[in-house]
């Protein structure tokens, strides 16, 4: 897994509540393999971005997993259900709205060493 960001986006409600936090977790060492239900998530994530290609009409592989159930599937089908509304939604505002899936994205002009990744993005006229 690549560097995370010490003032990461998604846990910038913790950061900012509590500004020591971030530099206090670096004394902790992420455990190789983490939780089971952090591989169950990451199981999600990939399968949904999978999902997301594939509805997309761009090239992926489905991601084997152990964590694959009924329940992922449902869960990862209403996530593309909801992104592909949006991008939908996009297209009636533009013709060719920008679309991206797994976008690093840096905003260190903002906070320092700030970046991260979006699950999709959307960029279209006026949004």
């Amino acid at each position: 897994m690549g560097k995370h960001a010490l003032l990461s986006a998604s846990s910038s409600k913790r950061w900012l509540s509590c500004t020591p936090s971030a530099r206090l977790e670096e004394q902790f060492k992420d455990e190789p393999g983490g939780s089971v239900y952090a591989e169950e998530g990451t199981a999600a994530h990939a399968l949904a971005e999978h999902k997301l290609k594939k509805a997309l009409k761009r090239h992926s592989k489905r991601p084997v997993s152990d964590y694959h159930c009924d329940e992922m599937e449902e869960c990862t089908d209403g996530y593309v259900a909801f992104a592909m509304e949006q991008v939908e939604l996009a297209r009636q505002e533009c013709s060719d709205p920008v679309v991206l899936i797994e976008q690093r994205l840096d905003y260190s002009a903002y906070v320092p060493e700030g970046f991260g990744t979006g699950d999709l993005l959307i960029v279209a006229d006026h949004i």
